[in-house]
């Protein structure tokens, strides 16, 4: 996974997978922290081909909630089908502003 970043916009590109945590969590809180405000998260070139990693989803999560905290909302933007679906089924998909 690649992560493209401009001011309160980030891209993702490829698969999310637990290896790519760490690079895309940095990018993300740093954009959390910069902005205090709606950060967007490109997901349209995510490659959702099977199940994503639970940690993956918890990390998610946690940079939902560190938004929160600052009065930020993150923004998952055209996600893919199935990735919007494992999140349901996660029970998180609240955590989120979903965005076609």
């Amino acid at each position: 996974m690649t992560t493209a970043v401009s001011p309160g916009h980030l891209v993702l590109t490829g698969v999310l997978d637990f290896d790519e945590r760490r690079a895309f969590i940095a990018a993300t809180q740093a954009t959390i922290d910069l902005l205090d405000a709606t950060v967007t998260v490109n997901c349209s070139a995510v490659d959702v081909a099977g199940p994503i990693d639970g940690a993956v989803i918890g990390m998610l999560v946690a940079l939902a909630r560190a938004a929160q905290k600052r009065g930020a909302r993150l923004v998952l933007v055209c996600a893919p089908r199935p990735l919007r679906e494992q999140f349901e089924a996660a029970g998180v998909a609240r955590q989120f502003d979903w965005q076609r």
